[in-house]
């Protein structure tokens, strides 16, 4: 079993420095045009999205810390009224 495993390793790298230099010049060529991009504007736009989005979650959590803070303030006052009737009631 090893030894057909080691075979098989040994006739597949034989196989790719065949193949190798048919495959890296038209990966070369496929690759060549995706490094000549301009990715200032594809840089500029994600920035912006990723700003914009943080903007969104700082009005996010504002909201949502109004929110508790509205929802303390009303159960204080429900306890409070409620010890209140509690101890005018004794």
């Amino acid at each position: 079993m090893a030894n057909r495993l080691v075979v098989g390793i040994v006739i597949g790298g034989i196989g790719m420095k065949w193949v190798a230099p048919l495959v890296v010049p038209v990966l070369g060529a496929l690759i060549r045009p995706l490094a000549q991009v301009n990715v200032k504007p594809l840089a500029k736009a994600g920035i912006k999205v990723g700003w914009l989005g943080l903007e969104r979650g700082r009005e996010l959590v504002s909201y949502l810390g109004e929110t508790m803070q509205d929802a303390i303030a009303e159960a204080r006052h429900e306890l409070a009224r409620d010890a209140q009737a509690t101890a005018e009631k004794s």
